[in-house]
């Protein structure tokens, strides 16, 4: 087995179309500055934006999973998926790696908002829950489940509107990370569904119980559940209700039927959809979240963009607009 070193992320140009793109590889030249390395002969490497897992142990029949894996979420596309725009393999430092190019977000993420001490209003915090469950409806008709729903994986584009990331990756790796489990990771733990907790498969619902705490969250500034260590933060989440407060208004009800504790007492995510729409009935209209904008990746000068070969630009929507309806329900 090859045990490739952490996989990282990092912006990059495109010589034949967008520049607007992000590589995650493993392993990184270089944290702080841009590379020379050019991935699957066309996506050239920027600045590291960040480091994932300590290592990954890849055994036999990965590269197969993984190509499986991407086609599939490649195939599935929503505005509120963060959109796949290429994947391969390529050697790296005599290594055989996986990467995969998506469309690069700079409008932060909701963890991002959180640890700068934003909290959204109730009408924000159902705008938000509304765009992901969205994008969490189309992915699980196409047969995915997430398994790592959390703020960190909650990214705005420029253009305000939120997408999910991650989508297969966060399932896949979890599957190959050496010694340690999506469930019990200290990261994960504190958005972990109950099933998680007890070591028990992850399905769609377990992505709507964890969408239930990351509005939970954004909207209190608390989360529920945490202790003193990843083995109390599972266990405290275990055949117990979600403590919403009734001062959350019309969005209570929902978040408590959201965050119940076994997976058939719960919406999906089309349901829990439905029933934001109607709380948002009863709310005011949401003001526009401010975004944390990140600065441009300085990366070496390439030649210009061919608009024939560019894909066809994201689907906008306006911040500031109040939910128009529920999650589309077209298979």
């Amino acid at each position: 087995m090859s045990e490739p070193e952490a996989p990282v992320s990092g912006r990059a140009t495109d010589s034949d179309g967008p520049d607007d793109i992000t590589v995650s590889a493993s392993p990184a030249t270089s944290p702080d500055r841009p590379s020379d390395r050019i991935v699957g002969g066309r996506y050239r490497l920027g600045a590291r934006r960040g480091i994932g897992l300590d290592k990954i142990c890849a055994p036999a029949g990965f590269a197969e999973r993984f190509s499986t894996t991407i086609e599939q979420v490649m195939k599935t596309r929503h505005p509120n998926l963060v959109e796949v725009l290429a994947a391969g393999s390529a050697t790296w430092s005599e290594q055989p790696v996986q990467y995969v190019v998506c469309e690069n977000l700079t409008g932060g993420s909701l963890r991002d908002l959180g640890d700068r001490g934003r909290m959204l209003s109730p009408s924000q915090g159902v705008m938000i829950a509304l765009d992901v469950c969205r994008g969490l409806d189309v992915a699980h008709r196409a047969g995915l489940v997430h398994g790592d729903i959390r703020p960190g994986n909650l990214v705005f584009g420029d253009d305000g509107r939120i997408r999910i990331a991650d989508l297969g990756l966060a399932m896949l790796v979890a599957g190959e990370v050496s010694g340690e489990s999506a469930s019990t990771s200290s990261d994960r733990a504190p958005y972990a569904s109950p099933e998680q907790a007890q070591g028990q498969p992850v399905g769609q619902k377990s992505d709507v119980y964890s969408l239930c705490l990351c509005v939970l969250e954004a909207v209190t500034g608390a989360l529920p559940f945490v202790g003193d260590s990843t083995v109390a933060t599972l266990a405290n989440r275990v055949d117990r209700l979600m403590p919403v407060s009734a001062d959350l208004g019309p969005l209570a009800a929902v978040l408590e039927r959201a965050g119940r504790p076994h997976p058939a007492d719960r919406y999906t995510a089309s349901e829990f959809g439905r029933a934001l729409v109607q709380a948002a009935e009863k709310l005011p209209r949401p003001a526009p979240i401010a975004l944390l904008s990140s600065p441009p990746v300085e990366s070496p000068p390439i030649a210009a963009p061919d608009p024939a070969a560019s894909p066809s630009a994201p689907v906008a929507a306006s911040p500031a607009a109040p939910p128009a309806g529920p999650p589309g329900m077209s298979p």
